[in-house]
């Protein structure tokens, strides 16, 4: 949607404090659905989480933490403010690899803008 609004396929207003927009471009559509599927996805996990999380069985088979045999769930998650991947995990392993995942998805996105500014 920021490439269609950039090349001034589609018009941006204010409506209170919430941005509207509004366009007929390939990228604006593309932008819109990828918004929609984003937020389906996010609401799928939200969901199905807490069943996973209470699951029995998926606390039995995960591999222990630090040499700990309790089996123990290892979680953790990435935040990107703007170009900046922000991670944490409840190991340093899973810390890394949520740092690694945010490093290609930023440049993913650096390289698609880009692609779409040119």
């Amino acid at each position: 949607m920021a490439a269609s609004v950039v090349n001034g396929d589609t018009d941006v207003s204010l409506l209170l404090i919430f941005p509207v927009f509004s366009g007929s471009s390939l990228s604006f559509l593309l932008g819109t659905a990828l918004i929609v599927i984003g937020l389906l996805v996010w609401l799928l996990t939200m969901w199905t989480s807490p069943l996973a999380i209470d699951n029995k069985y998926v606390r039995e088979r995960s591999p222990p933490v630090d040499g700990n045999n309790e089996g123990r769930l290892r979680t953790g998650g990435v935040v990107l403010i703007g170009p900046i991947p922000i991670a944490f995990g409840s190991s340093s392993s899973i810390a890394y690899a949520m740092l690694a995942l945010g490093v290609i998805i930023a440049l993913v996105v650096l390289a698609l803008s880009l692609l779409f500014l040119l």
